[in-house]
């Protein structure tokens, strides 16, 4: 005897691992910090959250202009131990560091640096000097 639950177990498995692993897309705030910047236009930024310390990018120019490219983020750590008396306890304490990306287009290209803590904050400048705040 067959049930149907037995059979829609795999499937609802397998659509739940392919959604853990595709990722959240999210937006950044971008925000212009100087005359080049304002002179560009507004720039939109979105990225996916994939939960491994890197993923994809892209930034979309006010000209319609794509950039694109991958965020990475340098996680950081560190062991901590307590001793009371003859017992003692370890923890590995692993945190969100530094991100960086090159986000490139047809035209242009831009290098994003700040730091992440879940949200996280920073700067993008285009190598003709045009800077935008950005905070995801």
């Amino acid at each position: 005897m067959h049930c149907w639950h037995m059979r829609f177990l795999p499937l609802a498995t397998l659509v739940m691992t392919l959604v853990s692993v595709a990722g959240c897309t999210d937006t950044a705030d971008v925000f212009p910090m100087n005359a080049a910047a304002q002179q560009l236009g507004p720039v939109q930024a979105s990225f996916v959250r994939t939960g491994v310390g890197r993923g994809p990018v892209t930034i979309s120019m006010a000209d319609g202009e794509v950039l694109t490219g991958e965020y990475r983020v340098a996680f950081g750590g560190s062991v901590e131990t307590v001793v009371a008396g003859p017992w003692s306890a370890s923890a590995v304490v692993i945190q969100d560091g530094p991100v960086q990306f090159v986000a490139r287009g047809p035209r242009t290209q831009m290098l994003c640096r700040g730091n992440s803590t879940g949200h996280g904050n920073g700067q993008c400048q285009t190598f003709d000097g045009a800077v935008w705040a950005i905070s995801w």
